[in-house]
């Protein structure tokens, strides 16, 4: 196998369940602005919030202050405009920002890896948030350093973010390899600079990007089993 000198993870959905962070976190932000968490409220935050990530990794949105764009348009989905959507943001993010879930034994599989690869996270993430669950998730002692799209101003797939990246990496694209979890993001951004790719598909998707990777992988242990 090829030898590599530095593992590019995702953060979200990769090493960390999203998914529980942001139940926890929109139900303390629907019952605080007193809103009823029944499926149709969750179906149209969850459509706006997709709407508004898609876009952030188009670079129209870049930072923080975009973010609020997802709740005024749930709330005046909801026909809620009463509610001061800015604060209800901000909320929203201080709650996100206090869990991280390891998905498998995540934390334990970097701690292995970063005794012989140079390791770093590289997320499309606003940065208050996942600073702080980097710190929350235990995974600040394993790696070289965080690359978060907000700070960076560009997001992945976009070939600016890795050119950043890659400035502050004592790698080249060649020695890498890049582990994450959406095809559009992380696969084909890694794919377009060069980088080797690990494509974590724990639910048996369809590549429908038709992508060429390196490695596929439904489990993390399996990453463990190639890489060492």
């Amino acid at each position: 196998m090829k030898q590599y000198k530095a593992l590019l993870f995702d953060f979200d959905d990769t090493l960390f369940d999203f998914g529980k962070s942001e139940a926890i976190a929109l139900k303390k932000t629907f019952e605080r602005f007193r809103i009823p968490m029944t499926k149709e409220h969750y179906d149209i935050y969850e459509a706006q919030n997709l709407s508004f990530w898609r876009a952030f990794e188009k670079g129209v949105y870049k930072n923080e202050a975009d973010s609020v764009v997802r709740f005024v348009n749930f709330c005046a989905a909801i026909g809620r405009e009463d509610i001061d959507t800015s604060e209800m943001c901000q909320y929203y993010i201080d709650r996100l920002s206090e869990t991280a879930f390891p998905i498998e034994d995540s934390v334990t599989l970097l701690k292995k890896l970063s005794k012989h690869y140079d390791v770093y996270i590289v997320t499309n993430a606003l940065k208050k948030v996942n600073q702080r669950r980097c710190e929350v998730g235990g995974i600040l002692p394993f790696v070289k350093d965080v690359f978060i799209s907000e700070t960076i101003g560009i997001s992945k797939p976009q070939k600016g973010f890795f050119d950043y990246c890659f400035a502050h990496i004592s790698a080249a694209p060649a020695e890498a390899l890049l582990i994450g979890d959406s095809l559009a993001s992380d696969i084909k951004g890694g794919v377009d600079y060069g980088i080797d790719t690990c494509w974590f598909n724990r639910f048996l998707k369809e590549n429908k990007e038709g992508l060429t990777i390196t490695f596929e992988i439904s489990s993390l242990r399996q990453l463990e089993e190639i890489l060492l």
